[in-house]
């Protein structure tokens, strides 16, 4: 019983893996992981005051904040993270986007 259950927690802790890695970002130390909710979260773990941008309208977070965005109607919505040298990049709503703790804005005003 006890083999049965720790090869049943491996498999589950490789399936969250797999699922946590589905998506990606072109921003370091900004995650993407897959929820079941209607809504698209974002959470800002990181020091850094975070300007975003979901389809023209601008969302600020300070540290250690986050929003939810009711996203019924869409599949995916373009989310650009201002002061940032990346343009935008298309998440699903149905995904949290995580700023980590290690985040800071790489956008050097002047070049």
């Amino acid at each position: 019983m006890k083999l049965s259950s720790k090869s049943a927690l491996i498999l589950g802790l490789s399936s969250i893996a797999v699922i946590a890695s589905e998506y990606s970002s072109p921003i370091e130390n900004v995650e993407v992981y897959k929820t079941e909710l209607s809504t698209l979260s974002i959470q800002n773990l990181s020091s850094e005051k975070v300007e975003i941008d979901l389809y023209g309208e601008n969302f600020n977070l300070d540290s250690a904040s986050g929003i939810k965005f009711e996203c019924s109607g869409y599949e995916k919505l373009e989310l650009q993270i201002k002061n940032n040298d990346h343009e935008y990049f298309e998440v699903p709503c149905k995904s949290r986007v995580v700023i980590t703790e290690s985040f800071t804005n790489q956008y050097v005003q002047g070049e």
